[in-house]
């Protein structure tokens, strides 16, 4: 039964996938929305491609040092390939997160590690929305302090607050004091599986907190990481051959990464794009961009963004999964290890 729950669950999002690409193109010029996508700049849709990749690359780092603090060591090779894969699997699984539970599965699967790699992983997904909303604050400010319409500089101002709650939020959950406060719980509902395994996630959490220089490391390497996808997004523009001011990109994309989460949709699709599109299809967004012709064009640079955010991940996880399967594997003692 339960199984069948799950299918059906699975199938109503694929069909509210359907629904709202459908849905999204059908409010727009779908034609022109591919002529535009065939008109794209190599150079500039390479630049984004290749920036992608080196956020991939970066991005696997930043999760290794996470699983480091935890005492979780795996080779370099098969963390890339994991989290690259993750990446991939968060646009085609039926949730925006799913792909961060299949790569919390292989480093179960390859160190058994436990909660401390379930944590590593929660955790860096963690700091990755807060760089986000880090990032949409402080674009806030740079357009409140900009010579823009006013009823924009009111809803970047609203936006910068939202984000900036999320970062205080995210500093008070992240305290040992709010952590210690669910312990007694665990006495009131009784023991269990779950309370246990909350109970091995809060000790692994805790564990961040005695080692802030890698905590610190990681929000550095998040800060340079997000801000390449976003500029992923940029260079998506100007292969499009739009003009938008920066700010913009770094307001909206933390957004539109925020819900694309939602559960709603298979990997995002539809939510992700229709979101984006009416963002940055607002007047003034697109410098020299006809109203007429702002949906379309935002739209296109919207799906663009998407292809390559999922493409190059799956190239990369492709590549390295062949090179081990090639060259073997490096176990942590450094003794080679063939693969079947």
């Amino acid at each position: 039964m339960k199984a069948l729950r799950r299918l059906v669950a699975s199938a109503l999002q694929v069909v509210v996938t359907i629904a709202l690409v459908a849905w999204v193109l059908s409010r727009n010029d779908a034609p022109a929305v591919l002529d535009h996508l065939r008109a794209v700049e190599l150079r500039w849709l390479a630049a984004a491609a290749g920036m992608m990749a080196v956020s991939v690359l970066l991005g696997a780092w930043q999760w290794e040092r996470l699983l480091v603090v935890q005492g979780v060591r795996a080779s370099a090779r098969r963390l890339l390939r994991a989290y690259s894969l993750g990446m991939f699997l968060n646009f085609v699984l039926p949730t925006g997160v799913g792909g961060d539970f299949v790569r919390a599965v292989a480093v179960q699967r390859d160190t058994k590690s436990g909660a401390r790699g379930v944590a590593a992983t929660l955790l860096d997904r963690f700091v990755g929305l807060f760089t986000l909303a880090f990032f949409a604050f402080a674009a806030s400010l740079l357009l409140v302090a900009g010579d823009h319409d006013p009823l924009f500089e009111r809803m970047a101002l609203l936006t910068g607050l939202v984000s900036l709650g999320f970062c205080v939020v995210a500093a008070i959950l992240f305290s040992r004091r709010f952590l210690g406060w669910f312990a007694p719980l665990t006495r009131w509902v009784g023991e269990g599986r779950l309370l246990s395994t909350a109970r091995d996630l809060r000790g692994a959490f805790l564990e961040y907190r005695t080692n802030p220089g890698p905590v610190l490391q990681v929000v550095g390497l998040s800060l340079v990481v997000q801000f390449q996808r976003i500029v992923v997004h940029a260079f998506c523009a100007q292969a499009l051959g739009l003009s938008i001011e920066f700010a913009w990109f770094l307001l909206f994309v933390p957004i539109v990464s925020l819900v694309s989460i939602l559960p709603v949709s298979v990997g995002g699709w539809g939510l992700r794009e229709g979101t984006q599109k009416t963002f940055f299809a607002l007047p003034g967004v697109m410098i020299g961009v006809s109203a007429d012709m702002a949906p379309s064009l935002a739209l296109a640079q919207a799906l663009l963004a998407s292809l390559v955010g999922m493409t190059i991940p799956a190239l990369v996880s492709a590549i390295v999964g062949i090179f081990i399967s090639m060259r073997g594997e490096p176990d942590p003692s450094g003794t080679p290890e063939r693969n079947p």
